[in-house]
């Protein structure tokens, strides 16, 4: 495998010896992005919705740029999109949002591959609400057991929260058949597309689910900035109240507007926007398949290297840029900071997903992930690291 085609593209990486492979907490910026936020700062800053000068015109075309690039990226519709802080905003927005809707003869269906993110909102709703939490486990693949998937487990399902692609091991959930069985018990679906967003191509109107969450730095764009894509927005009651979000208020009334913008209380992070609209033109201009094939073949050539150093590998066969590793001598932490002293980065612990790693059998691993800036450099420098692992904690 030769140089990434995409690696010049990012001022942090084309000219320093720093491995990073870390993109699944979050990715690197290309210049293109970063001359989009500095743009628009220097072009003029403005609230968008109701100025009538340069400034704030501009940023209302620019927000409506935002909702279109995403709506085409995902396929839905613009009036669909939100615009928040992060995936986990956007999570907590929806769980928030529907605690009113909720009750006590029913249930709240997740799955044991949840990011913390899109577990917790739901636990505390549990509690709010008295609806009983039912996690769907793992089976000994590591993927969603296959047994759960029945009528029976939706019996009652008010809502139906799940990962599309899991941060821990890169497993995909089968969300459309679980989504299909909620729907048929009428609940709401949520989907965390954070992991699947830059390596799969995301059809909302086929997945046919509610809500789907996403993060732009996640997909190469700024931190501070996330999507909900939503066909249901007057479902939710807001997170936050304020400006921007109401129809009509009186001295002791408020009348939320049914529209997309009851989800967007205060002042739209501009910058984010800005670098999110040029990040989505980029990664529009990459084709879909190339991208695929190299980071699967980074994969596989890292898959040799751990097979050489004796780590087990306790991601899922099948995923496309993430590989997860542990070891029975080495603490992960330790792991890293070797790897870190050879100038990779990668990421240990539990990742915020404590209930999976506990059902797979261990407290703590080392993550490495890949991005499209990912090339052959790399897994040669990875595998010098782990290679003195050994040698540095013996």
């Amino acid at each position: 495998m030769s140089e990434s085609p995409w690696r010049k593209d990012f001022p942090a990486l084309s000219n320093k010896q720093l491995s990073y492979l870390d993109s699944a907490s979050s990715c690197q910026t290309p210049q293109i992005v970063i001359n989009a936020i500095h743009d628009y700062l220097t072009n003029g800053h403005g609230n968008p919705h109701r100025g009538m000068y340069s400034f704030s015109e501009n940023a209302e075309k620019l927000v409506s740029q935002c909702r279109a690039a995403v709506a085409n990226l995902v396929n839905a519709s613009p009036e669909q999109v939100a615009l928040t802080k992060s995936t986990t905003e956007s999570l907590n927005l929806v769980a928030h949002g529907l605690k009113n809707n909720i009750k006590d003869d029913q249930t709240i269906v997740v799955t044991q591959t949840e990011h913390h993110a899109n577990l917790l909102p739901w636990q505390r709703l549990s509690h709010l609400t008295g609806a009983k939490l039912i996690m769907i486990p793992i089976d000994e693949r590591g993927e969603i057991s296959q047994s759960w998937l029945n009528e029976s487990t939706f019996k009652h399902c008010a809502v139906l929260a799940c990962s599309h692609v899991s941060n821990l091991t890169g497993v995909t959930n089968p969300i459309e058949r679980m989504i299909k069985l909620a729907k048929s018990q009428g609940a709401i679906t949520v989907v965390d597309g954070a992991q699947s967003i830059a390596h799969q191509q995301i059809d909302f109107s086929a997945i046919d689910c509610d809500y789907f969450a996403f993060s732009g730095h996640k997909i190469y764009g700024p931190p501070g900035i996330g999507c909900l894509i939503t066909k249901h927005p007057e479902y939710i009651e807001p997170l936050t109240l304020g400006g921007g979000i109401v129809n009509r208020v009186t001295n002791h009334e408020y009348y939320l507007t049914d529209r997309i913008e009851r989800l967007e209380a205060g002042s739209i992070n501009m910058l984010g926007v800005a670098g999110l609209v040029a990040s989505l033109d980029y990664f529009a201009a990459i084709d879909r398949e190339q991208l695929q094939n190299h980071e699967h073949g980074l994969l596989q050539q890292a898959r040799k290297i751990i097979d050489a150093e004796n780590f087990k590998e306790i991601s899922h066969p099948h995923s496309g840029n993430i590989l997860t590793i542990a070891s029975d001598t080495f603490h992960s932490h330790d792991v890293a900071s070797v790897c870190a002293e050879n100038n990779v980065a990668v990421r240990a612990g539990h990742h915020c997903a404590q209930p999976f790693l506990n059902a797979l059998g261990f407290k703590h691993c080392v993550r490495i992930s890949f991005g499209i800036y990912n090339d052959e450099s790399d897994i040669i420098r990875l595998q010098k690291a782990l290679s003195q692992v050994a040698q540095f904690l013996a």
